[in-house]
């Protein structure tokens, strides 16, 4: 073998070395390092515990915990076999994962601190943060633990309140030093309709009586060291207020025989009924704007405080004006705005114009060509219009009535108002008008006669008592 393949043979041997060795020792398992690690204070179980070195201060607080012992318990149950005895060996700690749903669960706020434990490493004491590290994930408030270390876990002992525009309301742990900025933090900072040129704290001065401190929240946010950025003290409550109307989406929407139905968006106080028409690219050919609504879905607008009042009251409780309005009223369109559609979009006149409001509901119907007879006809259903004609042609066209249909009760329902009306001979049928004939209330004859005697009855003992005082 010549020097140069002797050369190439060493080169991919050593090659061949390099790239398997680290997967062969690999192969032989390694045994993990243990800490003892004390946990004392307010916990569930403190003592003693052997956690992997790769722990930190919240690894090591789940050992003392009960909910730890009990899920242990049931998964050991889960794998072992009947005739061996349930046993918790310290070393099998490393085993246990915490699922979210359970981590959250054994931190739940009980009488334990989370933002004031001391992890004591022999003369040294550590100020732990557990909150700072499970809602802002800072690592420095989560160190890993040494042998020896001994995690004091004090009772919770002040907290305070934020409510308003910030992320996440709700009480909060206090430590020394914490400012209002800190609480701000933990409640994931602030929103964007969070109004920054004054804030409020509600504090108590003894056990009753409380003072207001307000504060600027924009002067804290551009100099948290600065003078605004106040001490807090337990049982303070922070308020954050919004901005009124703070980037209101206002919208209208249009539908119908529009070449582009949708929603739109729209001015407050600036966008009107003709500029959306306009951006809708106007009616169809189909569109028949004699038809043309406009519907207003404002609560304040819909109020209608004599309904309300009318709508608690019997029907004997109401005077026949009454009633009236009642019934008109169960008849209109909710919310129905009074505008000339039609003339607007033909003539572009602004008084027929209207300034639109967040959730106006515009609707240009297809042209109708029919007439609806509904009710006590033998063929009811839709008619062609023809203009000009009356009720009766469209009866006639239906088939006329039928023997139980009450002609006195035939009411014409306008399409363009949905107004009932009684027609004449003269009334001119609309296109879209809708013709409806009552049928014949059933009649109880032999009721009719029970009333007629009972009257009879009445009247009679009446006139034989009137008549035995006249002759005595």
């Amino acid at each position: 073998m010549s020097k140069l393949k002797k050369k190439y043979f060493v080169l991919i041997i050593i090659g061949f070395l390099v790239v398997n060795l680290p997967a062969q020792f690999s192969k032989y398992n390694v045994e993990e390092t243990f800490y003892s690690i004390s946990v004392v204070g307010a916990v569930d179980n403190p003592g003693v515990f052997l956690v992997p070195s790769s722990s930190r201060v919240s690894d090591v607080i789940k050992f003392s915990k009960t909910e730890f012992f009990e899920k242990q318990i049931e998964i050991k149950k889960a794998e072992k076999k009947e005739e061996i005895e349930i046993i918790l060996p310290e070393e099998k700690y490393k085993g246990y994962i915490v699922d979210p749903e359970f981590e959250e669960k054994i931190f739940a706020s009980k009488n334990e601190s989370l933002r004031n434990v001391i992890l004591r490493r022999g003369n040294e004491k550590i100020k732990v943060d557990l909150q700072r590290f499970f809602i802002l994930g800072d690592e420095s408030n989560n160190p890993y633990v040494l042998d020896g270390d001994i995690i004091i876990i004090p009772s919770k002992v002040s907290e305070v309140s934020i409510y308003g525009a910030v992320n996440n309301i709700g009480n909060y742990e206090l430590t020394d030093n914490d400012r209002i900025s800190d609480i701000i933090e933990l409640a994931l900072g602030l929103k964007p309709e969070a109004y920054l040129n004054e804030g409020e704290i509600v504090r108590f001065k003894d056990n009753y009586e409380t003072e207001k401190l307000k504060f600027n929240l924009r002067k804290i946010v551009e100099d948290p060291e600065g003078y605004e950025n106040l001490l807090l003290k337990n049982d303070d409550r922070i308020y954050i207020r919004s901005i009124p109307n703070f980037h209101i989406k206002e919208y209208a929407n249009i539908a119908g025989e529009v070449k582009l139905p949708g929603i739109y968006a729209i001015e407050e106080n600036k966008t009107t009924l003709l500029k959306i028409l306009e951006e809708s690219g106007g009616p169809t050919e189909k569109a028949e704007l004699e038809y043309a609504f406009l519907q207003r879905k404002s609560e304040k607008d819909e109020i209608d405080p004599e309904f309300l009042r009318l709508k608690e009251m019997s029907r004997n409780e109401m005077t026949n004006l009454e009633y009236a309005y009642f019934k008109n009223v169960l008849r209109e369109i909710k919310g129905k705005f009074s505008v000339d559609i039609e003339n607007l979009w033909k003539t572009k006149d602004s008084k027929y114009d209207i300034i639109l409001r967040s959730g106006d509901f515009v609707y240009i119907p297809e042209n109708i060509s029919t007439v609806s007879v509904s009710g006590q006809v033998k063929n009811p259903g839709l008619i062609s219009f023809v203009p000009g004609e009356n009720y009766e042609y469209y009866l006639e066209q239906a088939g006329g009535l039928v023997w139980n249909a009450q002609k006195s009760k035939i009411r014409l329902i306008r399409a363009s108002s949905g107004k009932w009306i009684k027609p004449k001979k003269s009334t001119i049928i609309e296109e879209g008008d809708i013709i409806f004939i009552a049928e014949k209330p059933e009649i109880d004859y032999w009721k009719i006669i029970k009333d007629l005697f009972y009257t009879v009855t009445q009247v009679t003992a009446l006139y034989i008592f009137i008549d035995s005082i006249i002759t005595r």
